[in-house]
């Protein structure tokens, strides 16, 4: 075969690598700007003081005449709720009213009362909506960007994949095409560059890292939970004290729980790190915003989820103590 004609081969392999690189890049970069958009942090929900200026979080002094009146009306779960909203105040007044005249009509002082208790506890309700709200979006921003990442990932292995084949192809056509030729020598050596090409491909698909998106959240729900500051600067007054109260007497407040859970997912996330051949600095899942991998972000979304959990149940303990309010005073 005449060098001649072998030019439209050449010329054949050189397009389809341009168009596969020039189709790559494209891809890359669509896929880096729908990263960038969906990794934006977009939860632009202020829970820190929604309710704060109305009512602030009461304990019970264990014990005390108030404590013992209460807990002969109203349940361990239906008082821990009262003493998040700040309600025992009036909780007290009201079982007073209550055993003063048990037969006679409610009273105009009464009906004052459960009237702003009610209220207390819509605002309450409202409060606990922003706080789920909050880290729910964080979730699902997190999921979402994990899924991006892994479709990229993916995307990426499968442009290699498919390079190989064709390498492979295009190097079996030409060294037919070589020998036909009567080119022995330039057959084989084009059969040991296509090999080579191959074994290239295949190693850099398994050196490639995985992608990363710069990921930020100014207002972290994970912050405070892990930190356990004094005074939260992400949830309302009476969600804060709800996680720092323990369930019942000699158990873990839910901070507590969820910190040891969370604790177990950053070793686990972090030993798997280490089994592999490229390190790298631990992911920062309490601080302002990292660059994550979809590994990183599922472990974020699966603690934020956990989060979410525990402040959907503070409304099973709310409707609770609306219940206990509404009872008839037992005889």
């Amino acid at each position: 075969m005449n060098n001649h004609r072998l030019y439209p081969i050449f010329c054949c392999l050189i397009s389809l690598f341009f168009g596969a690189t020039l189709t790559g890049c494209l891809t890359s970069r669509q896929t880096a700007s729908t990263l960038s958009k969906v990794a934006t942090d977009n939860c632009v929900i202020d829970s820190s003081g929604t309710s704060g200026y109305v009512f602030h979080p009461i304990d019970l002094q264990v014990g005390s005449t108030d404590d013992s009146l209460l807990r002969y009306r109203y349940g361990e779960r239906g008082l821990r709720m009262a003493q998040a909203v700040g309600l025992t105040p009036l909780l007290v007044r009201i079982t007073r009213l209550e055993q003063q005249n048990p037969d006679q009509p409610a009273s105009n002082e009464y009906l004052t009362i459960r009237q702003k208790m009610t209220d207390q506890l819509q605002l309450a309700s409202f409060d606990i909506a922003t706080a789920v709200a909050l880290v729910d979006c964080d979730s699902k921003r997190a999921a979402l960007t994990a899924t991006l990442l892994t479709r990229q990932e993916n995307s990426r292995e499968k442009r290699m994949t498919i390079s190989a084949i064709t390498t492979g192809a295009l190097t079996a056509l030409m060294v037919g095409f070589l020998k036909l030729g009567d080119h022995e020598d330039a057959g084989e050596w084009t059969g040991i560059g296509g090999g080579l090409a191959e074994a290239s491909l295949g190693i850099t698909s398994l050196l490639q890292k995985p992608p990363k998106a710069d990921y930020r959240h100014l207002r972290n729900p994970l912050r405070d939970i892990w930190t356990h500051p004094t005074i939260s600067t992400v949830f309302p007054p009476l969600v804060w004290y709800y996680l720092n109260k323990p369930k019942s007497a000699g158990t873990p407040s839910l901070i507590d729980g969820l910190r040891s859970r969370w604790d177990i997912l950053v070793s686990l996330n972090a030993d798997a790190r280490r089994t592999r051949k490229h390190k790298r600095k631990e992911i920062n899942y309490f601080g302002d915003g990292d660059l994550y991998t979809a590994e990183d972000l599922t472990v974020r979304s699966t603690m934020l989820g956990q989060l979410a959990t525990e402040l959907q149940l503070m409304n099973n303990d709310l409707t609770i103590l609306l219940n206990e309010i509404v009872r008839p005073l037992k005889k």
